[in-house]
Protein backbone atom coordinates (compact mmCIF):
# COMPACT_ATOMS: atom_id res chain seq x y z
CA UNK A 1 0.00 0.00 0.00
CA UNK A 2 1.25 3.32 -1.13
CA UNK A 3 1.90 5.95 2.05
CA UNK A 4 0.69 10.09 1.67
CA UNK A 5 3.69 11.72 -0.07
CA UNK A 6 5.73 13.97 2.30
CA UNK A 7 4.77 17.46 1.84
CA UNK A 8 8.51 19.06 1.37
CA UNK A 9 6.77 22.84 0.86
CA UNK A 10 5.12 22.60 4.17
CA UNK A 11 8.24 23.28 5.96
CA UNK A 12 10.50 25.27 3.11
CA UNK A 13 8.19 26.70 0.34
CA UNK A 14 11.72 28.03 -0.49
CA UNK A 15 13.13 24.97 -1.60
CA UNK A 16 13.73 24.49 -4.97
CA UNK A 17 15.45 20.83 -5.73
CA UNK A 18 14.49 17.38 -3.92
CA UNK A 19 15.20 13.80 -4.47
CA UNK A 20 12.42 10.71 -4.06
CA UNK A 21 11.84 7.67 -4.87
CA UNK A 22 9.18 6.46 -7.51
CA UNK A 23 6.12 4.91 -5.14
CA UNK A 24 3.84 4.30 -7.74
CA UNK A 25 2.79 4.88 -11.52
CA UNK A 26 -0.78 5.53 -13.16
CA UNK A 27 -2.53 7.05 -16.21
CA UNK A 28 -3.92 10.91 -15.87
CA UNK A 29 -6.28 11.86 -19.13
CA UNK A 30 -3.47 9.41 -20.71
CA UNK A 31 -0.55 10.73 -19.66
CA UNK A 32 2.19 8.74 -17.08
CA UNK A 33 1.83 10.30 -13.62
CA UNK A 34 4.23 9.10 -10.75
CA UNK A 35 3.54 8.96 -7.21
CA UNK A 36 6.77 9.99 -5.31
CA UNK A 37 8.21 9.40 -1.07
CA UNK A 38 7.98 12.69 -1.08
CA UNK A 39 7.82 16.06 -3.46
CA UNK A 40 8.82 19.92 -3.60
CA UNK A 41 5.44 20.26 -6.14
CA UNK A 42 2.61 21.94 -4.53
CA UNK A 43 -0.62 20.66 -6.43
CA UNK A 44 -3.65 22.39 -6.86
CA UNK A 45 -5.74 22.64 -4.25
CA UNK A 46 -7.54 25.50 -2.46
CA UNK A 47 -7.79 28.03 -5.19
CA UNK A 48 -4.22 27.78 -5.92
CA UNK A 49 -2.59 26.36 -9.09
CA UNK A 50 0.35 23.70 -9.04
CA UNK A 51 3.62 24.54 -9.08
CA UNK A 52 5.86 24.14 -12.73
CA UNK A 53 9.40 22.09 -12.86
CA UNK A 54 10.72 19.11 -14.41
CA UNK A 55 11.30 15.93 -12.61
CA UNK A 56 14.63 14.14 -14.39
CA UNK A 57 14.74 16.79 -17.06
CA UNK A 58 10.73 15.59 -17.78
CA UNK A 59 8.32 18.44 -17.64
CA UNK A 60 5.58 18.72 -14.96
CA UNK A 61 2.46 18.73 -16.97
CA UNK A 62 0.22 19.00 -13.83
CA UNK A 63 -0.13 18.36 -9.81
CA UNK A 64 -2.72 16.40 -8.37
CA UNK A 65 -3.82 15.23 -4.91
CA UNK A 66 -5.88 12.23 -4.82
CA UNK A 67 -6.78 10.47 -1.36
CA UNK A 68 -3.20 11.60 0.27
CA UNK A 69 -1.08 10.82 -2.55
CA UNK A 70 0.11 13.72 -5.15
CA UNK A 71 0.47 12.68 -8.69
CA UNK A 72 2.80 14.24 -10.84
CA UNK A 73 1.92 14.41 -14.46
CA UNK A 74 4.18 14.71 -16.85
CA UNK A 75 4.71 15.02 -20.29
CA UNK A 76 6.38 11.61 -21.13
CA UNK A 77 7.26 8.61 -18.76
CA UNK A 78 10.31 7.81 -16.55
CA UNK A 79 11.51 4.56 -15.85
CA UNK A 80 14.12 5.79 -13.17
CA UNK A 81 12.82 4.65 -9.45
CA UNK A 82 14.87 7.44 -8.07
CA UNK A 83 14.26 10.77 -9.45
CA UNK A 84 15.55 14.39 -8.95
CA UNK A 85 12.82 17.37 -8.87
CA UNK A 86 13.18 21.09 -10.17
CA UNK A 87 10.25 23.96 -9.28
CA UNK A 88 10.21 26.32 -11.40
CA UNK A 89 10.75 28.87 -8.67
CA UNK A 90 9.42 31.97 -10.79
CA UNK A 91 6.41 30.72 -10.56
CA UNK A 92 6.24 29.26 -7.05
CA UNK A 93 7.55 32.75 -6.00
CA UNK A 94 4.44 34.62 -7.79
CA UNK A 95 1.98 32.13 -5.81
CA UNK A 96 3.43 32.54 -2.62
CA UNK A 97 2.63 36.90 -3.56
CA UNK A 98 -0.58 36.06 -4.80
CA UNK A 99 -1.67 33.62 -1.96
CA UNK A 100 -0.52 35.52 1.13
CA UNK A 101 -1.83 38.98 -0.56
CA UNK A 102 -5.16 37.45 -0.47
CA UNK A 103 -4.88 36.47 3.10
CA UNK A 104 -4.24 39.83 3.82
CA UNK A 105 -6.35 41.34 1.92
CA UNK A 106 -9.32 38.76 3.24
CA UNK A 107 -8.71 39.90 6.74
CA UNK A 108 -8.92 43.74 5.88
CA UNK A 109 -12.16 43.30 4.20
CA UNK A 110 -13.23 41.30 7.43
CA UNK A 111 -11.98 44.11 9.96
CA UNK A 112 -12.77 47.20 7.96
CA UNK A 113 -16.05 45.99 6.77
CA UNK A 114 -17.47 42.65 8.16
CA UNK A 115 -16.72 40.90 4.98
CA UNK A 116 -16.10 37.63 4.94
CA UNK A 117 -14.48 35.55 2.16
CA UNK A 118 -16.56 33.06 -0.18
CA UNK A 119 -13.85 31.98 -2.18
CA UNK A 120 -10.57 32.64 -3.85
CA UNK A 121 -9.34 31.80 -6.93
CA UNK A 122 -5.33 32.30 -8.50
CA UNK A 123 -5.55 32.61 -12.18
CA UNK A 124 -2.03 32.86 -14.43
CA UNK A 125 -2.80 36.87 -15.13
CA UNK A 126 -4.84 38.16 -12.04
CA UNK A 127 -6.23 36.80 -8.75
CA UNK A 128 -10.07 36.90 -7.78
CA UNK A 129 -11.79 37.29 -4.19
CA UNK A 130 -15.27 36.88 -3.45
CA UNK A 131 -16.58 38.81 -0.24
CA UNK A 132 -19.96 38.59 1.50
CA UNK A 133 -21.06 42.22 0.99
CA UNK A 134 -23.88 43.12 -1.57
CA UNK A 135 -22.39 46.82 -2.28
CA UNK A 136 -19.03 48.52 -1.85
CA UNK A 137 -18.37 52.34 -2.30
CA UNK A 138 -15.15 53.72 -4.31
CA UNK A 139 -13.81 54.71 -0.65
CA UNK A 140 -14.34 51.81 1.27
CA UNK A 141 -12.57 49.75 -1.70
CA UNK A 142 -9.72 52.13 -1.32
CA UNK A 143 -9.50 51.95 2.44
CA UNK A 144 -9.63 48.32 2.43
CA UNK A 145 -6.39 48.31 -0.17
CA UNK A 146 -4.51 50.95 2.14
CA UNK A 147 -5.00 48.95 5.07
CA UNK A 148 -3.90 45.26 3.33
CA UNK A 149 -0.78 47.42 2.06
CA UNK A 150 0.32 48.66 5.26
CA UNK A 151 0.20 45.34 6.55
CA UNK A 152 2.73 44.48 4.24
CA UNK A 153 4.85 47.59 4.68
CA UNK A 154 4.91 46.46 7.95
CA UNK A 155 6.58 43.07 7.07
CA UNK A 156 4.94 41.68 9.30
CA UNK A 157 6.19 37.54 10.39
CA UNK A 158 4.51 34.98 8.53
CA UNK A 159 4.41 31.46 9.96
CA UNK A 160 3.00 27.85 10.35
CA UNK A 161 1.91 25.54 12.35
CA UNK A 162 -0.05 22.00 12.72
CA UNK A 163 -2.91 22.32 15.34
CA UNK A 164 -4.37 19.23 16.49
CA UNK A 165 -8.56 19.89 15.85
CA UNK A 166 -9.58 19.52 19.62
CA UNK A 167 -7.40 22.65 20.09
CA UNK A 168 -8.11 24.65 16.87
CA UNK A 169 -10.90 26.75 18.70
CA UNK A 170 -8.23 28.04 20.94
CA UNK A 171 -7.12 30.01 17.76
CA UNK A 172 -8.49 33.15 16.31
CA UNK A 173 -9.16 31.57 12.51
CA UNK A 174 -11.31 34.25 9.95
CA UNK A 175 -13.31 31.35 9.29
CA UNK A 176 -13.35 27.54 10.09
CA UNK A 177 -11.48 24.63 8.53
CA UNK A 178 -12.75 22.78 5.96
CA UNK A 179 -10.82 19.63 7.03
CA UNK A 180 -10.91 17.69 10.18
CA UNK A 181 -7.77 16.01 11.71
CA UNK A 182 -4.44 17.99 12.16
CA UNK A 183 -5.39 21.36 10.99
CA UNK A 184 -2.37 23.47 9.00
CA UNK A 185 -2.70 27.27 10.42
CA UNK A 186 -0.95 30.32 8.64
CA UNK A 187 -0.92 33.21 10.85
CA UNK A 188 0.65 36.49 10.10
CA UNK A 189 1.46 38.04 13.01
CA UNK A 190 -0.99 40.04 15.61
CA UNK A 191 -3.67 39.79 12.27
CA UNK A 192 -4.84 37.13 10.58
CA UNK A 193 -4.95 33.62 11.46
CA UNK A 194 -6.60 30.78 8.65
CA UNK A 195 -6.53 27.41 8.14
CA UNK A 196 -4.73 26.41 4.90
CA UNK A 197 -2.11 24.62 2.78
CA UNK A 198 -1.12 26.61 0.49
CA UNK A 199 2.77 28.33 0.19
CA UNK A 200 3.45 31.77 1.59
CA UNK A 201 6.24 33.84 1.88
CA UNK A 202 7.90 34.63 4.90
CA UNK A 203 6.86 38.23 5.80
CA UNK A 204 4.80 40.00 4.41
CA UNK A 205 7.05 42.38 3.21
CA UNK A 206 7.95 39.99 0.30
CA UNK A 207 4.25 40.58 -0.90
CA UNK A 208 5.00 43.84 -2.37
CA UNK A 209 2.22 45.86 -3.64
CA UNK A 210 -1.36 44.74 -3.31
CA UNK A 211 -3.93 46.53 -6.20
CA UNK A 212 -7.48 46.15 -6.43
CA UNK A 213 -8.07 46.25 -10.00
CA UNK A 214 -11.82 46.20 -10.21
CA UNK A 215 -15.07 44.16 -8.48
CA UNK A 216 -18.31 43.03 -9.99
CA UNK A 217 -21.22 42.19 -8.46
CA UNK A 218 -21.88 37.56 -8.23
CA UNK A 219 -24.75 36.53 -6.68
CA UNK A 220 -25.39 38.30 -3.38
CA UNK A 221 -21.75 38.71 -3.40
CA UNK A 222 -19.19 41.23 -4.92
CA UNK A 223 -16.25 39.48 -6.78
CA UNK A 224 -12.90 41.55 -7.00
CA UNK A 225 -9.91 41.26 -8.79
CA UNK A 226 -6.59 42.34 -7.65
CA UNK A 227 -2.62 41.35 -8.06
CA UNK A 228 0.03 40.99 -5.92
CA UNK A 229 4.14 41.73 -6.23
CA UNK A 230 5.68 41.33 -9.13
CA UNK A 231 2.09 41.04 -11.22
CA UNK A 232 1.39 44.94 -9.93
CA UNK A 233 4.44 46.02 -11.15
CA UNK A 234 3.50 44.96 -14.51
CA UNK A 235 0.01 45.76 -14.55
CA UNK A 236 1.51 49.24 -13.24
CA UNK A 237 4.03 49.11 -16.06
CA UNK A 238 1.09 48.62 -18.83
CA UNK A 239 -1.26 50.86 -17.50
CA UNK A 240 1.26 53.95 -17.18
CA UNK A 241 2.64 52.92 -20.71
CA UNK A 242 -0.88 53.38 -22.02
CA UNK A 243 -1.81 56.61 -20.25
CA UNK A 244 1.73 57.96 -21.21
CA UNK A 245 1.04 57.34 -25.33
CA UNK A 246 -2.81 58.59 -24.52
CA UNK A 247 -1.53 61.92 -23.00
CA UNK A 248 0.37 62.15 -26.25
CA UNK A 249 -1.69 61.93 -28.41
CA UNK A 250 -4.13 64.69 -26.82
CA UNK A 251 -1.11 66.73 -26.35
CA UNK A 252 -1.42 67.23 -22.94
CA UNK A 253 -0.59 65.81 -19.34
CA UNK A 254 -1.06 62.74 -17.61
CA UNK A 255 -3.15 64.39 -15.26
CA UNK A 256 -5.25 66.44 -17.65
CA UNK A 257 -5.90 63.12 -19.75
CA UNK A 258 -9.39 62.62 -18.43
CA UNK A 259 -10.53 66.33 -18.99
CA UNK A 260 -9.17 66.25 -22.57
CA UNK A 261 -11.06 62.34 -23.10
CA UNK A 262 -14.27 63.77 -21.97
CA UNK A 263 -14.22 67.06 -24.06
CA UNK A 264 -13.39 64.73 -27.11
CA UNK A 265 -16.54 62.70 -25.97
CA UNK A 266 -18.70 65.71 -25.45
CA UNK A 267 -17.82 67.10 -28.88
CA UNK A 268 -18.61 64.06 -30.81
CA UNK A 269 -21.93 63.58 -29.19
CA UNK A 270 -22.63 67.66 -30.37
CA UNK A 271 -21.51 66.93 -33.79
CA UNK A 272 -23.54 63.44 -34.13
CA UNK A 273 -26.48 65.63 -33.10
CA UNK A 274 -25.79 68.26 -35.71
CA UNK A 275 -25.40 65.33 -37.87
CA UNK A 276 -28.44 63.52 -37.15
CA UNK A 277 -30.41 67.39 -38.10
Amino acid sequence: MIQETQRLYFNDPYRVEFDANVEGRTKKEGKPAIILDQTCFYPESGGQPSDRGTINDIEVIEVLEEEGKILHVLCEDIKDKKIHGLIDWETRFDHMQQHGGQHILSQSFYELLDGETCSFHLSQEISTLEIGLRKISEQEAEDVERRANKIVFQNREIKTSFVPQEKIESIPLRRPPKKEGLIRVVEISDYDYSACGGTHPRSTGEIGLVKILKWERIRDNIRFEFVCGSRALRDYAMRNRILRQVALRFTSGEEEVLSAVEKVYSDLKDQKRKNKK
